[in-house]
């Protein structure tokens, strides 16, 4: 369309051109029939487009500095051709090279209509120098603009990636979905593949659309899972002719024709497309669009940014899963603790109490009284066992607090009648408010340890002691029992040590012939 305008406009100026009229007709009419074909040649192939571009920059270079020549004079200026002629070069080269070719192209206007004005006068031909000045002005000024704006950031982008439906850590297909018809919609595919290789699992997870359908299939070692660890630049590509044009990371499109086998592409019977890979933290993988109308380099930018918003989306997701397994992991541990030092050790404590009874029935004494007692006990623990259930579906509200010495002293009384031993509490006056999360720990650690200096230490006396220090509370249970064996002198109880941990506390233990001795210290939370 430029070569058109311009030679209407020379046509339509009485004065034009200014020398050599058939040179400059024929000049200007073979420059639109080459336009025309390098047209045509850019909208059938991709290929022919991207290696003739330099050629045509410079054609385009070259018929610029010939129409100033013909039309330039010291009398009649044109200068309309001239400036739009020069936008459309910087333009081309800002779009196809960057910066770069910027700044080359206006290296090259610059000096060739220099060189040009140098022969113009050294053949004593009209030329008028202010004019001729002014010229090369507009052109350095358009070079900078174009220099400035083609240094804005990306020369493409795209949308950005959809948040995909269901909860986190547990929509790995579904964020699967998501990029595929995405990349579609923004591309304008007909197809489209994604492929994961599992970084731990010799296979390959894939994922393909076409049309309205999409399916998943699963592919073990081979040549497909080589070709995804090894990493690829967002490329465009023709497998039937080998070749390839690639992004680098400086955003510029190179081209290579090498034999190549596109394994993703044959797998799912595609010639012609563009592939990128995925460097996920789970594994490497591939994505791979097809059936692209008009299909360009220009589309390399826009496939480069999805495939780092597919990167980004797939390691939020195993973020999410890794902290949803930990999740699940913690929640499996603390029911096993509470399990433990609750039902598990109140059904060892009612064993002791029901073999006691026995022996208590064969002596001729009246049981009543005991069976009364066992069955309270059952109730008080099926209450225990409901808060606890209780507390696993709803969790913990809000900032609620309780009485940490009433909740001990009732606790400890209850032990006591249970196991058949003394207790003894010894805390500080008045209420001492702790969380109620905090509270549930510090009954299931004095359940377990009242457990085991019973079973393993056979003691008679059991002591509490509480002290509040400087925002961290410190417990201290000891026993008369006769402590560790010889061979587990060491030994840290499991359950209790597991619980301080993860409270943030610490644990020491002092084992002799006279009992056992637990200090622990453990930051007074704020919160559940």
């Amino acid at each position: 369309m430029l070569a058109l305008i311009f030679i209407a406009a020379v046509w339509l100026d009485p004065v034009q051109p200014t020398r050599s009229v058939a040179a400059t007709y024929t000049l200007l009419i073979a420059y639109a029939a080459w336009c025309g074909f390098a047209t045509v040649i850019a909208f059938r192939s991709w290929w022919y487009d991207f290696r003739l571009a330099r050629l045509m920059h410079v054609i385009d270079i070259a018929i610029f500095t010939a129409a100033t020549y013909m039309t330039e004079s010291a009398f009649k200026e044109f200068s309309s051709p001239f400036i739009v002629f020069a936008s459309f070069i910087l333009i081309g080269a800002s779009l196809r090279w960057g910066w770069r070719g910027v700044l080359w192209t206006a290296l090259a206007l610059v000096l060739l209509n220099f060189a040009l004005g140098l022969l113009m006068h050294s053949l004593h031909l009209s030329i008028d120098p202010y004019r001729f000045s002014r010229r090369q002005g507009y052109t350095i000024g358009l070079a900078i603009m174009m220099l400035w704006l083609s240094t804005g950031g990306d020369r493409a982008s795209a949308p950005r990636l959809p948040e995909p439906p269901g909860l986190p850590g547990l929509r790995h297909d579904a964020i699967m979905t998501t990029i595929l018809d995405h990349a579609r919609t923004v591309l304008g595919a007909t197809g489209g593949a994604i492929a994961l290789a599992d970084g731990e699992e010799p296979w390959v997870e894939i994922m393909i659309a076409s049309g309205g359908a999409t399916r998943a299939l699963r592919v073990g070692p081979g040549p497909l899972l080589t070709e995804i660890e090894i990493s690829c630049r967002p490329t465009l590509f023709d497998g039937q002719r080998h070749r390839q044009l690639w992004l680098d990371t400086d955003g510029m499109v190179n081209h290579a024709s090498e034999r190549r086998v596109w394994h993703l592409a044959t797998l799912c019977e595609v010639k012609e497309g563009l592939a990128a890979s995925i460097g996920a933290a789970r594994g490497p993988g591939q994505l791979l669009l097809w059936g692209i109308r008009g299909i360009s380099p220009d589309d390399l930018p826009l496939l480069a940014q999805m495939t780092r918003d597919a990167e980004q989306a797939l390691d939020r997701e195993d973020v999410a899963m890794l902290a949803r397994a930990r999740e699940v992991s913690n929640l499996r541990n603390a029911l096993a603790r509470d399990l433990h030092d609750s039902v598990a050790q109140f059904l060892a404590g009612t064993l002791f109490r029901l073999e006691a009874l026995r022996r208590w029935i064969r002596e001729g004494n009246d049981p009543d009284t005991e069976i009364v007692a066992i069955k309270e006990a059952l109730r008080r623990e099926q209450a225990q066992m409901r808060r606890m259930i209780e507390r696993l579906r709803l969790g913990e509200k809000g900032d609620r607090r309780t009485d940490l010495t009433e909740e001990l002293g009732t606790l400890l009384e209850e032990l006591g009648h249970h196991w058949a031993i003394e207790t003894r509490l010894d805390a500080p006056p008045g209420p001492l408010l702790v969380p109620m999360d905090l509270a549930h720990e510090i009954r299931q650690i004095t359940r377990e340890a009242v457990a085991n200096a019973v079973r393993h230490g056979r003691c008679r006396l059991i002591g509490v002691n509480l002290i509040q220090d400087d925002g961290t509370l410190k417990m201290i249970v000891s026993d008369d029992g006769s402590g560790f064996p010889a061979d587990k002198a060491h030994a840290t109880p499991r359950s209790i040590s597991e619980r301080v941990e993860a409270l943030g506390g610490m644990l020491a233990i002092d084992n002799s012939a006279r009992g056992v001795t637990l200090r622990i210290a453990l930051p007074e939370r704020t919160g559940a």
